[in-house]
């Protein structure tokens, strides 16, 4: 569970999926990093890359703490 939002991991993970840059900007915003999460948002989640690396960690480690 992610504790800024309460949600469990698979939520979270289809959320990234579904809602892409949005959701990736919303939670480095909620996290305190504001200038990282309007970047995110308005470069689409890093030209897809980053979007991409987001997916990957969420499914191969279950924690969304390390894409702080």
């Amino acid at each position: 569970m992610v504790k800024e939002f309460g949600l469990p991991w698979i939520a979270h993970l289809l959320l990234q999926i579904f809602l892409g840059a949005i959701w990736g900007a919303v939670v480095r915003i909620v996290r305190g990093k504001l200038l990282w999460g309007i970047l995110y948002l308005i470069t689409g989640g890093g030209f897809g890359i980053l979007w991409i690396i987001d997916v990957v960690t969420l499914i191969l480690s279950k924690d969304y703490t390390v894409l702080a």
